[in-house]
Formats: structure tokens, C-alpha cells, sequence
């Protein structure tokens, strides 16, 4: 009968980070969602869950999840796979996409920059123990992208792509340098939550003038010409 006990209830025993904050639940652990959920400059719309009975005797709860439209390009949409046990949590082939526009004032970025396009998040695996990453397979994508660095012209950066994986426990993404920016980088986030990012660029020959003026903000160049990053 506990799956039929109200999801409200369940939700007051999982502490939640200080910024984040829920809509209005309704249903059961079985079967609910939560009518809206918001992070900082991030508005998910209505999470909905399904929970699959016959694992809690298994001790490893499996939760199917999703939110939001995939068509709605200005949303956050996400759809997945949650199995969780008392130490450890997996993700299985679960998709996560948000605007980048909202995403990028969460970011403590070398210059000042806007952004547009989609971040996609593909999942196909990933295992944590502890709070520790132990497997991460899946990969990362800035789709029909766009920037306007601080000289004010808007760049047409068409799509990059990155792999995600672990290393010493922590979840990182190695951009493909292969894209107009010649972006090649290395990102992880501590388990405070704070994003670090190493790695260098070097803007294409073909791209405006703007673009190599803007950067000046970054430092200089090396001798072949790349800019490093570290933030």
C-alpha cells in the first residue's frame, strides 16, 4: 500500500537543494507529477512519473519519467529511466534539452556573451555510488547555435558536440574540436556544484572580424594562434 500513499508525502522526505522549488503534487509514489519545478533561471513544466511496483522488492526503486514537449523548443523537455537503492543511482536512456539562453547566465563565463539554440543531453548510461561518478556514457549538443560576443554581431556557430564520461569520480564532457571555433575543451562539475572548464579555441579564418577582435577579452594567443580558456 505504500505505493498508493500521496506523492506530497514522499516529496517532504527528499531534501532538496535551497533554490529549488516545486508546484503543486499531486497523485501517489506510484503514479503523479508535480505541476511545474524551477531552479534559478530554469522553469521545467509538468514532471510526470510512473513508478514500476515489482522493483521495490528488488530495493532498487525504477521510476520512468518525463516533462515538457520536445516540440516546444523554448521549454526544457527531459524523459527517462531513474532507478535508485539506498547508495547508488542510475540513469537510463534519458534525454534532457533546454534553451541555452537560460542556461548561460548560470555560468561564470571570461567574457560577456548571448547565447541561443538548444543544449541536448543524451544519456544512454549513468551509474553513482555515493554521490561518486561511477559510469557515464552519453553525449552532449549545442544545436543551431548561436552567439553575440561583447562586439555585438551575431555568429552563426551551426552545431558542436561533446562525449561524457567519468574521471576520478566526477562526471566531464570533451568537446569534438571539429566546429567553427576550433572549441576544444574539457568541463567537469565538483560535487559542490561548481563548473570548471580547460581548454583553448581558435576562431576559423572565415568567421568575421568581429569575432577575432572580441578576442581581446580572452588573452592572447599562443604560437599557433589558440586562445586558452580556464574558468
Amino acid at each position: 500500500m505504500l505505493v498508493l500513499t500521496p506523492a506530497s508525502w514522499w516529496l517532504r522526505l527528499v531534501p532538496l537543494p535551497a533554490n529549488v522549488q516545486l508546484g503543486t503534487i499531486t497523485g501517489t509514489l506510484w503514479r503523479g507529477e508535480v505541476q511545474g519545478i524551477a531552479y534559478q533561471n530554469l522553469v521545467l513544466p509538468t514532471l510526470e512519473w510512473q513508478l514500476a511496483p515489482w522493483s521495490l522488492f528488488t530495493l532498487r526503486a525504477k521510476v520512468s519519467f518525463h516533462a515538457g514537449s520536445v516540440q516546444q523548443e523554448q521549454q526544457p523537455y527531459m524523459q527517462g529511466t531513474l532507478i535508485a537503492g539506498f547508495s547508488e543511482m542510475q540513469l537510463q536512456q534519458s534525454l534532457l534539452k533546454m534553451p541555452v539562453a537560460t542556461v548561460v547566465p548560470m555560468l561564470q563565463l571570461p567574457l560577456p556573451v548571448q547565447a541561443t539554440g538548444n543544449l541536448l543531453l543524451q544519456i544512454d548510461q549513468l551509474n553513482l555510488k555515493q554521490g561518486a561518478c561511477q559510469q557515464l556514457q552519453g553525449q552532449a549538443s549545442w544545436l543551431d547555435a548561436k552567439l553575440q560576443p561583447p562586439t555585438g554581431q551575431w555568429l552563426d556557430l551551426q552545431q558542436l558536440h561533446a562525449d561524457l564520461s567519468c574521471e576520478q569520480d566526477l562526471p566531464v564532457l570533451v568537446t569534438d574540436a571539429n566546429n567553427v571555433l576550433s572549441l576544444d575543451i574539457r568541463a567537469s562539475i565538483k560535487p559542490s556544484g561548481r563548473l570548471t572548464v580547460q581548454g583553448s579555441l581558435k576562431p576559423s579564418a572565415d568567421l568575421p572580424e568581429e569575432v577575432h577582435q572580441a578576442m581581446r577579452f580572452v588573452g592572447q594567443p599562443d604560437a599557433n594562434g589558440r586562445y586558452s580558456l580556464n574558468f
